[in-house]
């Protein structure tokens, strides 16, 4: 399945406990939303991180359009405050569980891989749900709106500033073991 993105943004979420989990979102047509983490009891930054056994997880969801995810709207209702590249804002008291499917619909693989962008460094633990996330084209056009420049600056010629197109192409499976949770 070919993946065509329309846009990416990067929060960051008090989870409770005292730990700020950093989370980017990536929205795609044929859908899908990746929420990346990194481990904060091995490593002091998410650069720190990259390319480091046990460093990155990465929760992969397929998306289909339908009715408003409430839990998604919280991450929707401040894409306005952050547009442009180099913004971020604080979501107070987010969940991310609250991104993932119904408990009965959790079914998932698991594999190692690496970065769907640039430095695309290997050392990724991929978590991939069966099932899709629900969520209104309304919430999709939300992401759509995101940009890849800072406000004010110059565009690069033959660039829309509209943030998109920033998928890497499927790569070899190599000798890579992906393992379900389900039978």
């Amino acid at each position: 399945m070919s993946r065509v993105p329309i846009s990416t943004c990067l929060m960051t979420a008090d989870v409770g406990l005292g730990h700020l989990a950093q989370v980017v979102l990536a929205i795609f047509l044929h859908h899908q939303l990746h929420l990346i983490h990194w481990n904060s009891t091995l490593f002091g930054s998410i650069d720190e991180a990259v390319g480091k056994p046990h460093g990155i997880a990465i929760i992969a969801l397929f998306v289909q359009i339908g009715k408003e995810h409430v839990g998604l709207k919280t991450v929707t209702e401040i894409l306005q405050d952050i547009q442009y590249k180099g913004k971020s804002k604080t979501i107070p008291c987010f969940n991310p569980n609250t991104l993932l499917p119904d408990p009965l619909l959790r079914d998932y693989w698991v594999y190692e891989g690496s970065l769907t962008i640039p430095p695309c460094s290997e050392g990724v633990t991929w978590i991939l749900f069966r099932y899709p996330l629900t969520i209104s084209q309304l919430q999709i056009e939300e992401f759509r709106r995101l940009r890849t420049h800072a406000k004010g600056a110059e565009l690069v010629e033959g660039c829309d500033g509209i943030l998109g197109d920033n998928f890497r192409p499927t790569q070899p499976l190599s000798d890579r073991v992906i393992r379900a949770a389900f039978q």
